[in-house]
This record gives C-alpha cells, structure tokens and sequence, in this order.
C-alpha cells in the first residue's frame, strides 16, 4: 500500500490503518528496534516506504531481528539492542547485516551470543572487499561459519553467469549463499523475469537453475 498507494485507491474498504504490533503477530519472537535505512540503493524500497532512518527509543523484546540497516544505527543504540540478546542468550539477524558498515566493536558484540546467526548481504560485485573485511571481522570475534549465511543479490543489472559467480565465490569462504532474486518495485508477480533481465541473459529456466541449486542443491537441465 505505501509503495504502490494508488493501486487498491478506488477500493473504498481498504486503509493502511495502525501497524504497530503487525510483526508480532506473524512471528512472536520477532522484533525491529529501527526503522528505514539511510542508503539509497536502486533495487530497495525501504526508503520509499519507510522514510528516513530512526532509532526508536523502546521494542518489544526478541531474539529474530528484523531491521533494515542496523549496523546504520549509533554505538549506543546498538550496544542497548546486543545487551537484551546477550541476556536472551540467541538471535538471527534475519534481514541482513550491511557488510559496509560491520566493524570490529560490531563483530565483538555479535561474537559474545554463541547462537547467533548472521545473515550478511552482498548486492554486488563492487562490495566483495568489504564483504571479505566484514566476514574476517566474524570470524576473527569467534563467530563459527555455520552461523554464517549471506543473502546475495541477483537479477539486478548482472548476467546469469556473474550471479553464479558471485553465489559461488560466497560459498568458497564455507559457508551459504542464499541468492534473492530481484523484483522491481511495482511488480505484482513475483519470480517472473523482466525484458531488461532477458537483456542481460536471463531466462526462467536460468533463474530457476540457481535458485534450486544454491537453496537445494538440485540442478535443472
């Protein structure tokens, strides 16, 4: 409704209404502790539907975060967030650490809960360094690879044969790509492939031969 706000206008019993407590109700151990995200990345809707970037002062308690950018978030503001997880004792940054903005106070942190599961993203081949950096950092605070995934994004201005690379070159570090397949904003079907991705030498059949392999290990001919 936010990203496409004209599309239900004319329905007369639809309204947006009060979200707060939506999450909860899909997932009870679920939580955010900020909203929005301050990059602007091409591909994201996050700032067209949320606004700016904000901390908020109070969250319900959780161990499955579900922030946009909380590595966007100031020291204090982080630090209050791994104090509750420290005291739960496990967590899952389930919607992706910017693997730009992970420092070493970052990576202490995260590697003081023994059941974290990190979830770092990679959208492009231009983050590899940093993404190698991030990754580094993990390990060097005792964070185990398979606590390690890495959310890798593919159908965005790449061919199928760099998106293969890409999810491979993830999965020599030891650990799992999981590949997300791009959707333009207004698209309503999902995993359908758009004329500017056949450009670039996409086909369903190329799409579904990745998604299976990296998610099941099963390849389509």
């Amino acid at each position: 409704m936010r990203l496409m706000p004209d599309y239900l206008a004319d329905v007369a019993t639809v309204d947006i209404g009060d979200l707060a407590g939506v999450l909860q109700r899909v997932n009870p151990q679920a939580t955010r502790t900020t909203s929005g995200c301050p990059n602007r990345c091409k591909f994201c809707a996050v700032p067209k539907i949320e606004g700016n970037f904000k901390e908020f002062d109070t969250w319900p308690p959780g161990p499955i975060i579900c922030d946009n950018n909380l590595l966007a978030a100031s020291v204090p503001h982080f630090d209050r967030v791994m104090d509750g997880l420290e005291k739960i004792g496990w967590c899952d940054f389930n919607q992706g650490l910017d693997c730009r903005l992970l420092t070493d106070h970052h990576a202490e942190r995260i590697g003081r809960i023994k059941k974290a599961m990190v979830r770092l993203a990679l959208d492009s081949e231009s983050e590899k360094n940093a993404w190698s950096e991030a990754f580094g950092r993990l390990r060097k605070h005792k964070t185990a690879k398979h606590r390690i995934r890495c959310y890798a994004l593919v159908g965005f201005r790449d061919s199928p044969d760099e998106s293969w690379q890409r999810c491979e070159w993830i999965e020599s570090h030891g650990i799992k790509s999981l590949p997300m397949w791009h959707h333009s904003l207004d698209q309503l079907e999902p995993n359908i492939v758009r004329p500017d991705q056949e450009k670039d030498g996409w086909n369903d059949l190329e799409r579904r031969r990745l998604m299976g392999w990296f998610y099941q290990h099963r390849n389509m001919t």
